[in-house]
């Protein structure tokens, strides 16, 4: 069990508690200690209490060290995502928030669909969270995980700064095996750099304030170019693989790079967007009728920037068009 101590507690008895050592072996945590000490002004006994029970975690390690993922191709990796009961509680999730969605779409440009969208791929709507602790899982990385040691240290290094800024309890945090947390699987750094108070009650709460949860996707989503109102993805027709725009990889997610005029040139005609210097990347998927190809566009590479697949991005994008569908369907009736 965490420690229920409050923060501004532990800033009490840091002042009288004289040098409170760390548990871990050799002190390992202390460079870090003194590092954030230095470099924020924080207390080293308070950082030191908030490490004490971080503990090396064996379901980290063994999560890490498992076999790779099957590599999936579009026809195995839809399925997944794109199901009758992830696009009903999708629509559920925007009706209920949908005063917020729609605070968020002003304020930050990003379409209610796609924050859905990325909520549900992440974590079924905040309904299947991840439930390691994240002190754990970070310190595991940063001192017991030499080939994560540089992610893990940075992040456990950041985790601290949110506790200290939030004043939260290490226990209050939960998430994936690699430090994700929340609804929407932020890492530390990226709620450091992302997460919004967006209820305005003084609280960054990506775990159970939806209302942070969609203003911090919608923020991220922001902050990493999204273009309101602008097209993501379209498909287009077959392409030959000696064509010399061709792109054989579903996986990497590069940044668009080529104009339509140069998709014209070279015969690709595509339908929807009337400016011909509008940069997108050719994605080939293959799907289960087949080869599919398409241009995506720049929100197309900002969907990447949340995890750097091609086939996320579609996942995240195809959920959002279904979602966005089927309400437009309900509020017709």
């Amino acid at each position: 069990m965490h420690r229920t101590l409050s923060i501004a507690g532990l800033l009490v008895v840091s002042l009288f508690a004289g040098s409170i050592q760390p548990v871990h072996a050799e002190n390992e945590t202390e460079d870090l200690i003194q590092e954030l000490a230095a470099e924020r002004g924080y207390n080293a006994d308070t950082l030191r209490h908030l490490l004490a029970d971080a503990k090396r975690s064996q379901l980290v390690i063994d999560s890490l060290n498992r076999p790779a993922e099957t590599i999936h191709t579009w026809k195995t990796y839809r399925p997944i995502f794109l199901k009758q009961d992830r696009i009903e509680q999708g629509l559920a999730y925007w009706n209920e928030h949908q005063a917020t969605l729609n605070k968020a779409e002003t304020l930050y440009g990003v379409a209610p669909e796609i924050i859905v969208a990325i909520i549900g791929v992440e974590t079924f709507y905040g309904k299947r969270p991840c439930s390691i602790a994240i002190l754990d899982a970070l310190y595991t990385q940063a001192y017991h995980y030499p080939r994560r040691e540089r992610f893990g240290r940075a992040q456990l290094k950041a985790f601290l700064q949110i506790l200290m800024e939030e004043q939260m309890e290490p226990g209050m945090a939960v998430g994936s095996y690699a430090g994700a947390m929340g609804a929407p699987q932020f890492i530390p750094t990226s709620y450091l750099g992302y997460a919004v108070d967006f209820d305005g009650d003084n609280k960054r709460d990506i775990w159970k304030n939806d209302a942070d949860v969609i203003g911090s996707v919608a923020n991220y989503f922001n902050k990493h170019g999204w273009r309101k109102g602008e097209a993501i993805a379209l498909r287009t027709g077959e392409i030959d693989q000696n064509h010399p725009l061709y792109v054989e990889s579903a996986q990497k997610a590069d940044k668009p790079d080529v104009a339509i005029s140069e998709l014209i040139k070279n015969g690709i005609t595509p339908s929807d967007i009337a400016n011909t210097e509008t940069l997108v990347k050719i994605i080939h998927l293959k799907g289960a009728e087949g080869d599919e190809f398409w241009l995506g566009l720049q929100n197309f590479y900002v969907i990447t920037r949340y995890n750097h697949s091609n086939l996320y991005a579609m996942a995240v994008y195809q959920l959002s068009q279904e979602i966005l569908a089927l309400k437009k369907q309900m509020d017709s009736q």
